[in-house]
């Protein structure tokens, strides 16, 4: 089988392609967990502030502080 320069360079460009489409899949993922982390920071020192004036987790619950984040 004899490769010429035109199967050679589709094939470059196909494993930059995978290449790049790999890092933004993985650069997706990362913020995803990234604004995770930060929802659940927020959401923790706001129940951690709230405990000191409602010591009961129940109705602290039940309060249920909604965060929306600004558009």
């Amino acid at each position: 089988m004899v490769m010429n320069g035109q199967y050679i360079e589709n094939f470059e460009m196909d494993t930059y392609s995978l290449i790049g489409l790999g890092t933004i899949v993985l650069s997706l993922f990362s913020l995803v967990l990234l604004s995770l982390l930060f929802r659940n920071l927020i959401r923790k020192q706001i129940d951690d502030q709230m405990k000191d004036m409602i010591p009961i987790k129940a109705i602290r619950e039940r309060i249920g502080i909604r965060i929306k984040l600004r558009k």
